[in-house]
């Protein structure tokens, strides 16, 4: 153990010692935000259509948002909850409350919140406009990848995110053809292309 991390140590036994109330209460908090983050995933994916429940993990999760340690599978969570309840609205809202570093990668936030407003024109039967907002999010998201260095956790997860997009207004011949064109491009990656193809 170096020097630093021991005087690290050292000062937060010394901050307990002289806080040691609100260390516990720190630490009660932390308990009681995993409880009800396990809590809500529980209801959520044992009760996947039952609106109740979807509705008692979304409570809960809301509880949990403030808990620094967990904020990003909490955000998780809540965005699903609030698809499936079909919450569109209180969605983009919720995501424009949110910063890119609370999610895992930059992406995602802009991603999330022209999701739920695709989300919005698809329940009033507008394809139109839906269309529009899943091109442009596709647009964004190729000129992402195409201009960041990705580490291979992120060039996976944003790619599996373009083609569930593209899915939606793209014949599946034409994301064949796109695949086949990523795996020249790509050739380190050839089996996880093969997962696109339809």
């Amino acid at each position: 153990m170096g020097f630093a991390s021991m005087l690290a140590d050292v000062n937060v036994l010394v901050f307990c010692n002289n806080t040691s109330s609100s260390c516990r209460i720190a630490h009660d908090k932390e308990i009681i935000c995993y409880q009800n983050f396990k809590n809500a995933k529980d209801l959520a994916y044992n009760n996947p259509s039952n609106t109740s429940s979807l509705n008692s993990a979304l409570i809960l999760a809301n509880r949990c948002i403030q808990c620094d340690s967990i904020i990003k599978p909490v955000i998780e969570l809540k965005l699903r909850l609030l698809v499936t309840l079909g919450k569109y609205k209180e969605g983009s809202e919720f995501v424009d409350s949110l910063r890119e570093n609370d999610f895992e990668f930059p992406y995602k936030k802009t991603l999330n919140h022209d999701n739920f407003l695709a989300l919005q024109f698809q329940m009033s039967k507008d394809t139109n406009n839906r269309n529009l907002i899943y091109r442009k999010m596709a647009s964004n998201l190729e000129q992402y990848i195409n201009s960041k260095n990705l580490n291979s956790k992120e060039f996976e997860e944003a790619f599996l995110d373009l083609y569930s997009i593209k899915e939606n207004f793209i014949d599946s011949i034409v994301i064949n053809r796109e695949i086949d064109s990523l795996k020249i491009k790509y050739p380190n990656n050839v089996k996880f292309f093969d997962f696109f193809r339809q």
